[in-house]
């Protein structure tokens, strides 16, 4: 039995889309409500309604399952931010040692900060040493920023021409869609055979400054798109704005800050894993939107 969490999620979707596809079976979902899934889903798949955060809803999940695919949600407006993400792997940990899962893969960040404030990566690193302890052999996934999150300013490219964020324009970094990282996931849930706990680093085919992001926008868009860097306090003004937390808000600063002084990728790294280039994703997303 494998279990996945946040089925209708961003990754988690796409993680049991590639499994039906695959023909794997049996498959449980976790899921908050059930009508969020679709019928034919619904048919394939049995299904448990609870949340996340509740003890009973894993316990109910879990149960009798040999892997688990967890994807942790955003807690953007948690006063705590890092804190709230350990507490909700905390749980997880216990129920899978409760559950007796043999198996986790988990979806986490790329970067090495160490003890350097960095948001979401550092929040996520603190969920691989919580997932650790739980007696499961664990892949962690750890992947770049998602092509995806250029569609929370996709209006302000497409009609002024302008994106933001609060670290300079020039500093390449990891960039990776979400697809990809939904594939290689599904491969490992589906192979039994794997033991022990390691990282995946997933990072996109190519580091992409924000500039070059603009310019791969302005090409596949054809009309011109220009990134524009903010100051963090600026920045964070704006994310409080929209509802984060101040330490929310504080942890994403720290991660670009991370990014854009201290980041190094590991040129081991295998490329092949996650091919899709930025213009594919932006032809895609064109066409949805």
């Amino acid at each position: 039995m494998i279990v996945i969490t946040t089925p209708t999620g961003k990754i988690g979707a796409q993680v049991l889309r590639e499994l039906l596809a695959k023909d794997i079976s049996p498959l449980r979902v976790l899921v908050r409500d059930a009508r969020k899934l679709s019928e034919a889903v619904r048919a394939r798949v049995e299904t448990v309604e609870g949340d996340l955060h509740q003890p009973a809803s894993l316990s109910k999940a879990f149960g009798g399952a040999s892997t688990l695919f967890w994807c942790q949600p955003d807690c953007p407006d948690a006063p705590d931010y890092v804190g709230a993400y350990e507490a909700l792997a905390t749980t997880a940990r216990d129920a899978i040692r409760a559950s007796g899962v043999s198996r986790v893969v988990a979806i986490s960040a790329a970067g090495s900060p160490g003890n350097r404030p960095a948001g979401p990566i550092t929040a996520l690193h603190r969920m691989e040493a919580a997932l650790r302890e739980s007696g499961a052999a664990c892949r962690f996934l750890r992947g770049g920023s998602f092509y995806e999150n250029l569609l929370w300013q996709w209006e302000s490219i497409l009609h002024e021409g302008v994106f933001v964020y609060s670290m300079p324009g020039d500093t390449p970094t990891p960039q990776v869609a979400t697809k990809d990282i939904a594939a290689v996931a599904a491969r490992w849930l589906a192979d039994a055979d794997w033991v022990g706990s390691e990282a995946v680093s997933l990072l996109g085919p190519r580091d992409l400054s924000f500039n070059a992001v603009a310019t791969e926008l302005t090409q596949a868009l054809g009309r011109p798109v220009r990134y524009e860097a903010m100051s963090p306090h600026s920045y964070r003004d704006i994310l409080m704005s929209m509802g984060q937390s101040e330490d929310a808000a504080q942890g994403l600063v720290d991660m670009f800050e991370y990014l854009a002084v201290a980041y190094h990728p590991d040129e081991r790294d295998d490329r092949a894993l996650t091919p899709t280039t930025l213009a594919q994703w932006i032809q895609s997303a064109a066409r949805s939107a």
